[in-house]
């Protein structure tokens, strides 16, 4: 019964996005702005780091590819980086340390690297024809800072679930 829980925890984040991306309406941002939610790639870096990479990347392309099939009509895009971005993540922190700062650090470096990555597909094949400054200005930097304070509030209850996890499966093996 476990081990279905933190699968359903990242399933209920996927459904909280889109929840929060249609209900929620954010009090001081303007008509123009875009907040974009992502709050998976958030738990699938938190997952890479704090219980380890194989089941981060599970996390990202299951739940890429679930993204690509219910909100974007290209398969792939999501898919692909939500996996790719956990491997990068697993790799930088064989050099750096899992200090909560550095997560954070890369848990932004991340989004705004998924941002760009996505903006880029849909400027390469035309769904988008908005410039780099509106895009930087209108919809990375909102994002950015939204996605950061629900990082900042969600690192510690995370890093101790997952810890707890982590701990239980080592228990398990012995």
């Amino acid at each position: 019964m476990r081990r279905f829980i933190l699968p359903f925890l990242v399933f209920f984040t996927f459904i909280s996005e889109s929840i929060f991306a249609h209900l929620i309406h954010i009090p001081f941002a303007t008509e123009e702005q875009f907040y974009i939610p992502r709050f998976i790639l958030i738990v699938v870096i938190f997952v890479t780091v704090y219980l380890n990479r194989t089941q981060g990347m599970l996390f990202g392309i299951v739940f890429g590819l679930l993204h690509d099939v219910v909100y974007i009509e290209v398969i792939g895009i999501y898919l692909f980086a939500y996996g790719f971005l956990a491997y990068l993540i697993s790799k930088a922190l064989i050099v750096l340390h899992r200090n909560a700062f550095i997560v954070l650090f890369l848990t932004i470096l991340s989004i705004a690297l998924l941002e760009f990555y996505v903006y880029g597909m849909n400027y390469l094949i035309g769904t988008t024809k908005m410039s780099l400054y509106n895009f930087t200005t209108l919809r990375l930097l909102p994002t950015l800072a939204l996605n950061a304070v629900v990082a900042i509030l969600i690192i510690y209850p995370f890093k101790k679930f997952l810890s707890k996890i982590k701990s239980e499966e080592s228990e398990d093996i012995r």
